[in-house]
């Protein structure tokens, strides 16, 4: 990937349609559109539309809606233009060989974005922001991926990068200038101020990355397992739950011997219900196989629906289960309640094939505490660690200050903590040292 070169992609599904997006972006933009099209390209107004013929050999490729937009206020901050165009493949084939010829050659995967985040137009957050609002895959992960790219997240560590730097400055400034000075009565004042303010922060962070956790676990979306003894109904589950026939019912016990599961968006969230292989000692080997595999299945859920037509008295004293279930969330659902009128044993009775279903989908939710959601302003995996790794230095620094009250003892993992913000917004390593002698140069005075 070379962010200087100059790239074009087709920007939308590569299928038949009525129109397809060519995207065009580099230093030599123009160049390459002088050779193919019949206008003088340093007449083309940025942000505007123009309808032109796509010229090559002579030859009209397509004829296209053409716009413009001139670096740096463009979305890569180079030179670009978009082609909408017909949306047959070998137009665009023969569009993107036409770039290619004079000039321009085929980008990578996100290169477009690369070019944007080098070019100074975005910083790493919102690159993955962008990303994650792309692959969202439910409402809820579209509206968390949307938060991410409000900017409020750069906002939020750039103010905590500048708390600790001034915390780290002051330390720094008072060992430079008055650190021999005993009777100094700034001393324990400017200790007091960095506990607490790192307390402080430590407090906010704490509340920050317990909501990127729920936040990369809502877009993710929830494994719910469906388990349980053979024939109690767990395929008719599934089914009434997901409102299609997924699974194959049968009166006849094993008849599920691998995982079954389907996708359902409720409330806006993506729910994976996963049908297993009925659980039960048997010689069978392949459907020895696939308990083992009902198990893992359980054991990776976020959530479990045991279920049962005739009470958990035998779920209840396999130990095997009792040890997969343990201390995740379940609900006991008792099933083909037209049958057994009278069995009421569980968290919740049905009969899946005429009830409406919504109770259960209302405990669903409870037990995962997804009645109410909070906004985060983080996703994706990386925030998380790196919000952890910045908190776990700021303890450090904190308690070894409150333990000791040296104030040059915490200069190593302040820094530390400063270059994790960094790495999280993707700066390069030079801008922690250039953010803290430009803090700390900045106390001096004016024309010092």
């Amino acid at each position: 990937m070379l962010i200087f070169d100059t790239i074009c992609a087709l920007s939308t599904p590569p299928y038949k349609s009525a129109l397809a997006t060519i995207r065009l972006s580099g230093p030599k933009t123009k160049e390459v559109l002088s050779h193919i099209i019949k206008k003088d390209v340093n007449t083309l107004e940025p942000n505007k539309a123009y309808f032109v013929k796509i010229w090559n050999d002579g030859e009209v490729v397509d004829e296209v809606v053409m716009t413009y937009y001139q670096g740096p206020k463009s979305y890569t901050g180079f030179d670009s233009a978009d082609f909408s165009i017909h949306g047959n493949m070998f137009i665009v084939e023969d569009m993107l060989d036409t770039l290619v010829k004079f000039g321009a050659r085929r980008s990578e995967r996100g290169e477009f974005s690369a070019q944007a985040y080098y070019n100074g137009k975005m910083d790493l957050l919102k690159a993955e922001g962008i990303n994650d609002l792309i692959n969202a895959n439910s409402r809820r992960a579209r509206k968390i991926a949307t938060e991410t790219l409000s900017g409020r997240n750069s906002q939020v560590v750039t103010t905590l990068k500048n708390e600790l730097l001034s915390d780290l400055s002051s330390l720094e400034y008072f060992v430079e200038n008055f650190y021999d000075d005993e009777d100094n009565d700034d001393y324990d004042t400017v200790v007091d101020k960095v506990l607490t303010s790192l307390q402080t922060n430590i407090l906010e962070l704490s509340n920050l990355i317990e909501k990127t956790k729920n936040a990369n676990k809502q877009y993710q979306g929830f494994q719910i397992a469906i388990a349980g003894e053979p024939n109690v109904g767990k395929s008719t589950l599934l089914n009434a739950l997901l409102k299609e026939d997924k699974a194959i019912v049968s009166p006849i016990p094993g008849t599920t011997r691998d995982v079954v599961e389907g996708e359902k968006e409720i409330d806006g969230l993506l729910f994976r219900f996963k049908d297993t292989a009925g659980i039960r000692k048997t010689d069978d080997y392949v459907e020895s196989l696939g308990i083992e595999r009902s198990y893992k299945t359980i054991l990776d859920a976020d959530l479990v629906l045991l279920v049962s037509d005739c009470g958990f008295k035998d779920m209840d004293n396999n130990q095997d289960l009792k040890e997969a279930i343990q201390n995740k969330p379940t609900i006991k659902v008792a099933t083909k309640r037209d049958l057994n009128p009278n069995h009421e044993e569980g968290d919740l009775s049905i009969c899946s094939m005429s009830d409406d279903l919504t109770p259960l989908i209302r405990l669903i939710l409870s037990k995962l505490n997804l009645t109410e959601k909070e906004e985060s302003l983080f996703l994706g995996k990386r925030e998380e660690e790196y919000l952890i790794k910045i908190q776990e230095q700021m303890k450090l620094s904190y308690d070894a200050l409150s333990d000791t009250r040296n104030i040059d003892i915490v200069s190593d993992t302040l820094r530390v903590a400063i270059a994790y913000i960094n790495d999280l917004m993707g700066n390069s390593e030079s801008q922690t040292m250039e953010d803290i002698y430009q803090t700390l140069f900045s106390k001096f005075c004016l024309g010092k």
